[in-house]
C-alpha cells in the first residue's frame, strides 16, 4: 500500500506511528483537494476546471500515487533552478550589495503586513554573526511550514501531548538547544511561522508562498493542456503557460520552470506525480571560487543537517544545512572571498546552491491524448473538434 513518507524520508516521526499516518493524510488531502476538490472551496480544482470547458478527468495527466498504480512503472526526473531569487533583479539594477542586503533581511510581505525572509526559491536563510558583524554561520532551510503548523495546531487529532512533544524536539534541535515553550510558538489555537526562534534560526520556510501546498496545486494545474481560444494553438512557452493557468508566481525562477516541465510530459501523454518523499529540495551546493585564507577547500564549510546528501543530485534530498567555518580555524564566512570580495552576505553562498523538485514519469500507452482548455479567467466556450489541437500539441513536445 502506498504511503507518503515524512519530507526528506527522515526519521523523526519513527517514534510517533500515529503521526506518520496522520503525515499521509495530510499529503492525500493536498493531492484530492488540488486534483478533485471540494464544494466549499473558493478556487477551482484541476477537475473542475476542466469540467468547466466541457472535459473530464480523462483529460488530466497528474495524479495522486495513493489512489493509482502507475508509480510501478515510472521514471523519475527533475527540475533544477538556483536558491538565489532572481524575483527582485530589477529593483536594484547592478547594485548587488544592496539586493543582497535586501535578501538577507527579513522584509514586509505585501498584503500581510508582516516581515518575513523574502527569499522566494524554495530555500530560506537566515545570519549569525558575531560582535564584529562578522558571519560565522549561515543556516540554510527548504523545509515546508506545514510540518511545523500541522504539528502545533494537531490537525488530525493524534493528541497533542504527542505533537507538541515532538515539535519541541525538533525546535530545540534547531536552536542549538535552548529552552523553548510551546507559547513560544503560537497562540495557543494557531501556529506562528513568524516565531522569534523561527525568525532566528531558520527553522523552517516562512515566506507565504514557499509551501507544500504550493508545489501539489503547480504540479496540478500545470498537467493541463492549454491553447490560445483565438488561434487553437497550443500554449508551450513557460511564461505563457503560467500566466494563462494562474499557479504560482511568474517571475520566480522555479515556478515557471516546474509548471512548463511538467507540462511538457503532459503533451507528451505521460502521467506526472510528485516523486515520495514530497518535498522541495537543496541538492547540491558549488564551492567553485571559494576562496579560504589556508587553503582549505569551502566544501568542507557546507554540513548538511537534515535530508540526505548524494554526488547524484537528482537523488539528493537536503531540508537543512549551513555554512560555517570551525572556530579552530581563526577564521570566519566573512574572511573568504568569492571573485576577490569578502563573503559579507548570506545571499553569496545561496548562488551556490541549487534546488529540485522531483516528479515521477510514466507513459500513457493507448490512452487517448489529453484535450486542451482556455486559460483560467476566461469564459469557456466550445472548443469542438480538437483532433488537430492534440497532432500539434504532440508535435511541439
Amino acid at each position: 500500500m502506498w504511503k507518503f513518507k515524512p519530507t526528506a524520508d527522515t526519521t523523526e516521526m519513527d517514534n510517533y506511528p500515529d503521526i506518520k499516518q496522520a503525515w499521509h493524510d495530510l499529503i492525500n488531502f493536498y493531492f484530492e483537494h488540488n486534483i478533485v476538490g471540494k464544494p466549499q472551496d473558493q478556487s477551482l480544482s484541476a477537475l473542475e476546471e476542466l469540467q468547466k470547458w466541457g472535459r473530464s478527468f480523462q483529460d488530466l495527466r497528474y495524479y495522486n500515487p495513493a489512489l493509482n498504480d502507475r508509480t510501478a512503472n515510472a521514471t523519475p526526473s527533475s527540475v533544477f533552478w538556483k536558491a538565489l531569487p532572481t524575483s527582485f533583479d530589477e529593483m536594484f539594477g547592478d547594485d548587488t550589495d544592496r539586493l543582497y542586503k535586501f535578501l538577507d533581511e527579513r522584509q514586509v510581505f505585501p498584503g500581510l503586513n508582516q516581515k518575513t525572509r523574502i527569499q522566494d526559491e524554495y530555500c530560506e536563510w537566515s545570519i549569525k554573526r558575531n560582535s564584529e558583524g562578522k558571519i560565522t554561520k549561515i543556516l540554510f532551510t527548504s523545509e515546508p511550514p506545514e510540518f511545523y503548523r500541522f504539528l502545533y495546531e494537531d490537525w488530525f487529532n493524534v493528541g497533542k501531548d504527542k505533537t507538541h512533544a515532538l515539535l519541541l524536539e525538533l525546535y530545540s534541535s534547531r536552536c542549538d538547544y535552548q529552552e523553548i515553550a510551546i507559547s513560544d510558538l503560537g497562540n495557543g489555537r494557531d501556529y506562528n511561522s513568524f516565531n522569534k526562534w523561527n525568525n532566528e534560526y531558520c527553522v523552517h520556510m516562512q515566506q507565504p508562498n514557499n509551501t507544500l501546498g504550493a508545489q501539489v496545486n503547480i504540479a496540478a494545474r500545470s498537467s493541463i493542456l492549454r491553447l490560445n481560444t483565438s488561434n487553437r494553438k497550443p500554449i508551450t512557452d513557460d511564461q505563457k503557460l503560467i500566466m494563462c493557468a494562474r499557479y504560482g508566481d511568474p517571475s520566480r525562477q522555479s515556478d515557471p520552470r516546474i509548471g512548463s516541465a511538467i507540462n511538457t510530459q503532459a503533451r507528451k501523454n505521460n502521467f506526472i506525480t510528485l516523486e515520495n518523499p514530497v518535498g522541495l529540495y537543496m541538492s547540491s551546493f558549488d564551492p567553485t571560487g571559494i576562496i579560504s585564507p589556508d587553503g582549505t577547500p569551502a566544501s568542507e564549510f557546507w554540513h548538511v543537517i537534515k535530508g540526505k546528501d548524494d554526488v547524484d543530485p537528482k537523488k539528493a534530498m537536503i531540508v537543512r544545512a549551513e555554512f560555517s567555518v570551525p572556530n579552530d580555524k581563526g577564521y570566519t564566512v566573512s574572511d573568504l572571498e568569492i571573485g576577490r570580495e569578502a563573503i559579507n552576505f548570506g545571499a553569496q553562498i545561496a548562488a551556490k546552491i541549487n534546488i529540485r523538485v522531483g516528479v515521477l514519469v510514466s507513459e500513457g500507452g493507448e490512452v487517448p491524448y489529453p484535450r486542451a482548455i482556455g486559460c483560467t479567467k476566461e469564459l469557456p466556450i466550445d472548443l469542438g473538434d480538437i483532433a488537430k489541437i492534440n497532432i500539434e500539441a504532440r508535435n511541439m513536445s
